[in-house]
């Protein structure tokens, strides 16, 4: 083998693998970064347990109202497992759960309130 003949095999590899890693980025690598956010769901099971014990420590709540509470307070877990299951696909994001982000998280959108408001918290 000359020199010319390993040049153009070297060049031709070149071509090969440039092809291979640009087809690969092309059609195959992920586009973007999924994106992030956090959803505090302590707060939100803290937010009702206090908007149901309010109801059945008021003197003048009735048997009813107590009961109807207590109703919605078994109802929660559902819905808001029903809610944070949809929440990925309308933000089109990861959500986290607050406890496991590590110190402060300034970045990353916090959807708490916004459950909050759907859930009548």
């Amino acid at each position: 083998m000359n020199l010319r003949s390993v040049a153009l095999l070297l060049f031709a590899n070149l071509l090969l693998s440039a092809s291979i890693v640009g087809a690969y980025a092309r059609w195959f690598a992920p586009r973007t970064s999924p994106a992030l956010a956090v959803l505090d769901v302590g707060e939100l099971y803290r937010l009702k347990e206090t908007q149901v014990a309010t109801v059945l420590v008021k003197r003048d709540a009735s048997n009813e109202d107590r009961a109807q509470a207590l109703k919605h307070a078994a109802a929660f877990g559902l819905e808001v497992t029903r809610l944070i299951e949809s929440l990925p696909e309308e933000c089109r994001c990861l959500i986290l759960a607050r406890g496991a982000v590590v110190g402060p998280a300034p970045q990353l959108p916090d959807l708490t309130p916004e459950v909050r408001r759907r859930l009548g918290l």
